[in-house]
């Protein structure tokens, strides 16, 4: 009897355990049967008594009522231990969710955002630790509290609405918050979003703050560098080893392409065939991480016009991207190209005006407004001893003693021809005698001078022609000493002479 009274109990204890109910309805249910046992094992004894003479045997009714007895302490005792292991249960369970909270609250607490859950009607339920540092909190104190408590009303007002429109909603929200902090205004980029009890009811709103202030400056200089991108009058481009990844209005303006058609093909599409050779060659070199400065070359254009561009570019090793300005220089070279002409000109003129100059027999001599001597043939060399033009003054009173035709009466340096053309007038063969009181030479001359005058009517130089006289006058003076001797011989009297 004791094996099957075992085996009983194995059997309704492992009948128990395998039952897919709650711990409530097992206890509920060890109970019942319970009672029941406890009920039957009371009918057996009324119907012991009520039946002394009956035909039952006592010795039945006995085993009966042993049976129902072991039966109420095998329930009791499978009650007992059922209870005990969903108290172990339990209490695994409890360490364990412990032991989780402890795990979530040391992430929280590392997490360099603000953590924090509030109930529906703001007072707060979790902090992180920087969360409490920001605000200067205690997270134990602040349990229980809300915003009003120890923020400011303008930023309590806004985080309390900013928290209703998340219940609103029944949805997580992005929004940004201001917050000062260290004596400055920092932006966080808050996500808050519902928590829901075991009925499905909102009961808490929860928000993860991140700072983006460095990432806002970034964006705002991102922003004006747009701009700035966008407005420049020069090129700008991003640009890989092969093809334009980006560019601004002004090179579609420049070169007459869409941003588009400036896009789909390689830039070297875009250079001038003569150009293309230099092109790559000065692209292997910033793919070495060189920076190129004033790098020149010549772009076609949409309408088939060719552009020469001056280019600036930075190379980042790192992306491989290459950061260009490059400005329109086209019609800065062909200034440069006609200012080239016009000085080969130039020179060719002042090449033959210098062959003319030298093959006059007369003096030629060019002074500045501020009379410095600018140009100076060979008979002005050689009429005053100097060979270097920049030695020679136009003064001619600094090299010669001047003086009338007579030789006797001397010639104001005022009157000088060179004097006269830098005031604007006009001279012609004016009559002097040089005398060099080094070689005590002496030289008759006749000497003109004329202004240059510019554009705007103002004298820019001065130049004079000396004509060396000395010959004609000794010549013409033999002449008269041989004709007045002549004539003597032949009996000409003074009276006749003047007859």
């Amino acid at each position: 009897m004791g094996i099957s009274i075992l085996k009983l109990k194995l059997i309704i204890i492992n009948l128990i355990y395998a039952m897919k109910i709650s711990f409530e309805n097992k206890i509920v249910l060890g109970f019942i049967i319970n009672v029941l046992v406890v009920l039957s094992l009371a009918w057996t004894v009324f119907i012991r008594i009520k039946n002394q003479s009956a035909v039952i045997s006592n010795l039945v009714l006995n085993w009966i009522i042993g049976f129902l007895f072991l039966l109420s302490i095998l329930l009791l005792t499978v009650v007992y231990f059922i209870i005990k292991a969903q108290l172990r249960a339990k209490n695994n369970s409890q360490k364990l969710l412990l032991e989780n909270q402890q795990l979530l609250q040391s992430i929280i607490d590392n997490a360099s955002s603000l953590i924090s859950i509030k109930k529906i009607n703001g007072e707060y339920l979790l902090i992180n630790k920087r969360y409490a540092a920001i605000y200067q909190v205690n997270d134990t104190k602040i349990i229980g509290k809300t915003d009003a408590d120890f923020l400011d009303p303008e930023l309590a007002y806004a985080n309390r609405n900013s928290d209703m429109e998340v219940v609103k909603a029944l949805k997580e929200l992005q929004m940004e918050e201001t917050i000062h902090q260290d004596n400055k205004k920092h932006t966080y980029l808050a996500l808050k979003f519902p928590l829901y009890d075991s009925t499905g009811r909102i009961y808490a709103v929860g928000s993860i703050a991140t700072d983006i202030t460095e990432r806002k400056k970034l964006e705002e200089s991102l922003a004006t560098s747009d701009k700035l991108f966008n407005m420049s009058t020069e090129m700008m481009l991003i640009a890989s080893s092969e093809k334009f990844i980006k560019v601004n209005p002004a090179t579609s303006k420049i070169l007459g392409y869409t941003e588009k058609e400036l896009l789909e093909q390689p830039f070297l599409n875009f250079v001038y065939p003569e150009d293309k050779k230099m092109t790559e060659q000065e692209v292997t070199k910033l793919k070495r991480g060189d920076i190129t400065m004033q790098f020149k070359n010549r772009y076609l254009c949409k309408d088939g016009s060719i552009k020469w561009l001056q280019w600036a570019t930075s190379p980042d090793t790192t992306t491989g991207l290459l950061y260009a300005v490059a400005q329109d220089i086209t019609t800065l070279i062909e200034l440069e190209n006609e200012q080239e002409n016009t000085i080969n000109q130039l020179y060719e003129n002042e090449e033959k005006l210098r062959i003319i100059l030298e093959n006059i027999n007369d003096g030629i001599l060019v002074a500045s407004a501020d009379n410095k001597t600018i140009l100076a043939n060979t008979m002005v060399n050689e009429l005053l001893g100097i060979e270097e033009d920049e030695k020679i003054s136009p003064n001619l009173i600094n090299h010669f003693e001047l003086f009338y035709p007579d030789g006797k009466t001397i010639f104001p340096s005022q009157n000088l021809p060179m004097e006269r053309a830098l005031l604007g007038e006009e001279t012609n063969d004016i009559d002097l005698i040089l005398w060099n009181p080094n070689t005590q030479e002496k030289r008759r001359v006749l000497i003109s001078g004329k202004p240059l005058i510019d554009h705007n009517n103002r004298v820019v130089a001065g130049i004079i022609t000396i004509k060396d006289i000395s010959q004609y006058k000794k010549l013409e003076d033999e002449l008269k000493e041989t004709e007045l001797k002549y004539r003597q011989l032949i009996g000409f009297k003074k009276g006749d002479e003047k007859e």
